[in-house]
């Protein structure tokens, strides 16, 4: 098999989730997606993302399609269970459905191997961007993340899971080798899905209810129950990054003092916070030694849900 030339991801959301998707991917490649198409050197799992559909690791890069077929001629692997399909793009898709279908039963023919169009072990992909057509293995996001949505224990007021998944990726731009903590997880959204990525996450919980079904939420998903029933106040070890899930208003009685306190600690206890709130929360980042980097608008129902990123 030829080396992988580079990675294509294609993205999609909904336009209340723009925002965020797009601070995602900045934080993970370093750009944004043009027209929900994005390409880099970096290699990451769709299915650790809410929003990327897909990821297309590239192998031939042609003017023509009869130079990819002649390079998938000069392929000897032999790849029993495969499948190739056509990758549409979600606002670049100018080649007539007769005509794909046609080309991908050409070169599959041309693979050695046993189709399998029910369950492949590999997935090639095929498609034409800007008169470069391309072809490569197919990796698609499997979705799996979604049976989190319904958790046995939850909050009207808990981060959503599209969210939660997306703000771990965030908080360390991702890379799985850096430290999170959550020091008010709640019921542990934010754990279930920093762990599910394989990031190195803990979490913290004052209320002891609510820090014993964050654990009865991790163990359901068959991690282990790490979240810790104290104040994050107490917390002494240093990470390089916090998820600060603030409270406010109808959903609590903190007051600006305390909510001062937990941005001071995360402070104190993370290189890097990404804070998510009701309100405006600028000037108590500054005062607590943060300086804002980044920011999006996320809506949830009527409310609408601002998230921060400081160092």
């Amino acid at each position: 098999m030829n080396k992988v030339l580079k990675y294509m991801y294609i993205v999609n959301y909904p336009p209340v989730e723009e925002e965020i998707c797009l601070l995602e991917m900045k934080s993970i490649f370093g750009k944004i997606p043009e027209e929900k198409l994005l390409f880099s050197d970096i290699k990451f799992n769709p299915s650790n993302s809410p929003f990327i559909k897909t990821r297309l690791d590239i192998l031939y890069e042609k003017d023509t399609v009869e130079e990819i077929l002649e390079k998938v001629i000069k392929d000897k692997t032999i790849y029993d269970n495969f499948k190739l399909e056509y990758v549409r793009l979600n606002n670049n898709n100018n080649v007539p459905y007769d005509e794909r279908l046609s080309l991908v039963k050409k070169i599959s023919m041309e693979i050695i191997g046993v189709h399998n169009f029910k369950n492949p072990k590999f997935n090639f992909g095929l498609s034409k961007i800007n008169d470069k057509w391309i072809f490569g293995i197919d990796n698609k996001n499997d979705y799996e993340w979604h049976t989190h949505d319904n958790k046995p224990y939850s909050y009207s007021n808990s981060l959503g899971v599209k969210v939660a998944k997306a703000l771990v990726n965030i908080a360390n731009n991702g890379c799985k080798e850096k430290t999170i903590i959550d020091p008010c997880c709640g019921v542990g959204t934010t754990i279930v899905e920093g762990l599910d990525a394989d990031y190195k996450i803990e979490g913290y919980e004052i209320n002891k209810s609510i820090a014993k079904n964050a654990n009865k939420n991790l163990e359901f998903y068959g991690f282990k129950p790490i979240v810790v029933n104290d104040d994050m106040h107490n917390i002494t070890k240093k990470y390089d990054s916090s998820i600060i899930d603030i409270p406010y208003g109808i959903f609590s009685h903190t007051s600006e003092d305390e909510q001062q306190k937990i941005i001071e600690t995360a402070r104190k206890i993370s290189n890097k916070m990404v804070i998510i709130s009701f309100e405006n929360h600028d000037s108590m980042i500054i005062s607590a030694g943060f300086k804002i980097i980044d920011r999006c608008i996320v809506t949830k129902g009527k409310f609408k849900r601002f998230i921060v990123v400081a160092k």
